[in-house]
């Protein structure tokens, strides 16, 4: 099963967006001072290529491979899933999304109870 490009760019961004905020969350507990930029930048280029592994896993599958040079989208083909269904990933894509929405309130209630926002 593959998803739809559109959709596959969307979920990957969600990933990295939980990673961030989750990343967000453990360093300001944890870390006070000077060094939270530098943690901040290497995890934006760790978690870039994590989220480009991610979009290349829910864009092939073993029947269905997209490469920068070859597609298995037909001209004019609109789909949201294609292919037989993936449990795993499904169970993936919706657990990545439960986790970003954690990873949101938990950031949000920190910096409302720290007076931050």
């Amino acid at each position: 099963m593959i998803f739809n490009k559109y959709l596959s760019i969307f979920f990957s961004a969600c990933l990295f967006m939980m990673m961030m905020f989750l990343t967000s969350t453990f360093v300001v507990t944890f870390f006070k001072g000077g060094a939270i930029p530098f943690i901040g930048l290497f995890f934006v280029v760790v978690y870039y290529f994590i989220a480009r592994a991610f979009y290349n896993y829910l864009r092939n599958d073993d029947f269905y491979k997209n490469t920068r040079k070859h597609t298995s989208d037909m001209e004019g083909e609109s789909y949201i899933t294609k292919g037989e269904r993936d449990t795993k990933k499904i169970f993936i894509v919706i657990w990545v999304l439960v986790i970003l929405v954690l990873a949101v309130l938990s950031l949000a209630l920190y910096s409302i109870n720290n007076g931050l926002a």
